[in-house]
């Protein structure tokens, strides 16, 4: 009996040490867990790509404790915003130029993080659009004013477009030129063009808002922010098919897209899928970054991470083929304090 009582007391200040020790590096891991800042960086975002942004910032300041303070504005705002050098990123869906780059007063490097597709949606409940290239075109011309010149009721059409410097402009305008001769020689491509006619909108949310609450109304918006009752028009590929952007038909034609060694480029015409993609790129100074280096990598191999593009997937965007987040997470190397 008396072995009995010594082994159960061993057992219990065995447990008690245990328990101790276990209480004592909880705490620890707490306290330093509470000791540890958080990582905060500053950054603007295009309209297009803001949904992917904050979910991604979201999930990174959940586990790795990086915070993002995120402004949105149109790409051509968001690109000026960061040569300003008052901001950690940007992000935009039209690539910056060659002259942009040099402006950069810490160089700049452009990193592709997601993509997807330019819808054409309209308000005109019982019309299930079909649109030709040539009619397309001829929509935002002015030449076709009424819904019932291309196989729907009668119901006039009041065109919306983008106010300000949009990426989304420029890649809807550069699909449009490489369609049509007409509107290639006339309004072209840019972030920023002459619209012929239409009323100006602000920002993706302002261009759903505006269709939503216009009869007749037709615009284009990227395809993560189109929800009902608004309907999306099937366009006319190249090969001749009429697709809507379904995540299928928007891969195909991503998956189209040549990059340069700035890892920038678009196909404003694919020959695969549906006709008006556009990749979103997160665009960071390339040195002169300080403590904020690691924090910039860190974020940048969660988005280019499996798990990262999974997320926007389930926001409506379109993922990077694999080869693509490759060469994005080789880039990373650049980042130079």
């Amino acid at each position: 009996m008396f072995k009995s009582l010594i082994k159960t007391f061993r057992f219990k200040l065995l447990s008690s040490i245990v328990l101790a020790l276990l209480t004592s590096c909880s705490n620890s891991a707490e306290q330093k867990n509470q000791d540890r800042k958080p990582l905060v960086l500053n950054g603007t975002s295009s309209t297009f790509g803001l949904q992917a942004y904050l979910r991604w910032f979201n999930q990174l300041a959940v586990n790795e404790d990086i915070y993002a303070e995120i402004e949105s504005m149109g790409s051509g705002k968001s690109i000026s915003t960061l040569l300003k050098g008052t901001n950690d990123f940007a992000g935009t869906d039209d690539p910056p130029s060659s002259e942009e780059v040099k402006k950069a007063p810490k160089g700049l490097l452009a990193f592709p993080v997601t993509a997807g597709a330019i819808a054409i949606a309209y308000n005109a409940p019982g019309c299930d659009l079909r649109l030709r290239r040539s009619q397309l075109a001829g929509i935002f011309l002015g030449k076709i004013d009424n819904f019932s010149q291309v196989g729907c009721n009668d119901l006039p059409i009041t065109v919306l477009h983008r106010a300000g410097k949009s990426g989304s402009t420029e890649s809807f305008t550069s699909a449009l030129s490489s369609m049509d001769q007409d509107w290639k020689n006339g309004p072209g491509n840019g972030r920023l063009v002459n619209w012929p006619i239409g009323h100006a909108v602000k920002g993706s949310d302002g261009m759903a808002t505006a269709l939503n609450s216009t009869p007749g109304s037709i615009g284009y918006i990227e395809s993560a922010y189109v929800r009902e009752p608004l309907q999306v028009a099937a366009l006319e590929n190249r090969q001749g098919k009429f697709l809507r952007p379904t995540q299928e038909a928007a891969s195909a034609a991503v998956s189209t897209i040549r990059l340069n060694e700035r890892l920038v480029g678009k196909n404003p015409d694919p020959n695969l899928g549906y006709p008006i993609v556009t990749l979103n790129w997160m665009l960071v100074p390339a040195r002169g970054l300080g403590n904020n280096t690691v924090t910039l990598r860190r974020s940048l191999e969660f988005i280019l991470s499996s798990q990262g593009q999974d997320d926007a997937e389930r926001l409506g965007y379109v993922p990077l083929p694999d080869q693509v987040r490759e060469l994005g997470l080789r880039q990373l190397s650049r980042l130079k304090r």
